[in-house]
């Protein structure tokens, strides 16, 4: 594919993330429903994973203000969607109990209070910011050259590798962990868009090997998020009847037991990803500098 080829696929992508992001927020707008709260979303963290490639590709130029636009919209929608993935997740350690229940109605009403507060939100977008955006976008987008692609998604990949290499040196750390997922959204975020142009055997196994590596830090961040909200559940409600702390505790060290599971099977599957970043080892850096 030529770098006009590469352009105009780019910005057709751009411009039909957009327009669909434009309907789906208005539909929101007027039924205030789960689906249409969660189709914006999903146009959102595509519109966002475009605007990280344009940031990769030409980061002097780049203005964080096209992600501004987006930014109270994306959080307020994934702070409805961790309330619902807890209310999905929680199913999964065993039957139904008191304290169960009273914790699922606890998250249930605030997914609605927050789902009431996004609607004035969605009210208050400012589709001007979005075309002031998309000039500027449109720019950088003109500028992109294949060689450059090429050039910054092998440095980009690179310099996630070596923060992961580094990080994952402290996995007893859960702040650790999660930059660690960070990172590895941003590499599958950019692999998976600059495939879509060129083919490169080395970025392809690379991506193929995060598949099973995003699944498990995905779910140990689910069961993360949902042990949080049990703590501060309980700290809050010091007068709770017993049984019903003690449910919850015991749901709490399930989650907890299925966490270190899962990063027992994480860190090898990285490993094997490290691998095919850096075929060869790299000098260790865990004492250069802070992380």
């Amino acid at each position: 594919m030529t770098s006009s080829k590469v352009r105009e696929f780019y910005w057709r992508f751009y411009k039909k993330r957009t327009a669909s992001f434009l309907s789906n927020l208005y539909m929101a707008s007027i039924t205030g429903s789960e689906k249409d709260i969660h189709n914006t979303r999903v146009d959102m963290k595509r519109i966002n994973a475009i605007l990280e490639m344009f940031e990769m590709l030409n980061p002097e130029k780049f203005s964080q203000e096209s992600f501004d636009v987006f930014r109270k919209l994306f959080s307020f929608s994934g702070k409805i969607r961790e309330l619902q993935v807890n209310q999905m997740v929680i199913l999964r350690y065993g039957p139904e109990t008191k304290g169960r229940r009273l914790f699922i109605r606890y998250l249930r009403a605030r997914e609605n209070k927050l789902s009431k507060q996004f609607m004035g939100i969605v009210q208050d977008f400012d589709e001007k910011k979005l075309k002031k955006s998309e000039r500027s976008l449109k720019k950088l987008c003109g500028e992109i050259k294949i060689s450059t692609l090429k050039a910054r998604t092998e440095k980009f990949i690179l310099k996630k590798g070596k923060r992961i290499k580094l990080l994952r040196n402290y996995p007893s750390n859960p702040e650790h962990i999660h930059e660690i997922r960070k990172h590895l959204k941003s590499m599958v975020t950019i692999l998976s868009l600059v495939s879509l142009v060129f083919r490169d055997d080395k970025q392809k196994a690379i991506l193929e090997g995060l598949t099973q590596t995003e699944i498990l830090i995905g779910n140990w961040h689910d069961n993360q998020v949902l042990m949080e909200d049990i703590a501060n559940f309980l700290r809050k409600r010091k007068t709770l009847d017993k049984e019903y702390q003690m449910h919850l505790q015991l749901l709490g060290i399930k989650i907890l037991k299925s966490n270190q599971e899962l990063l027992n099977s994480l860190f090898p599957e990285m490993e094997h990803v490290l691998t095919l970043i850096f075929p060869t080892p790299i000098p260790d850096e865990s004492n250069q500098g802070n992380i």
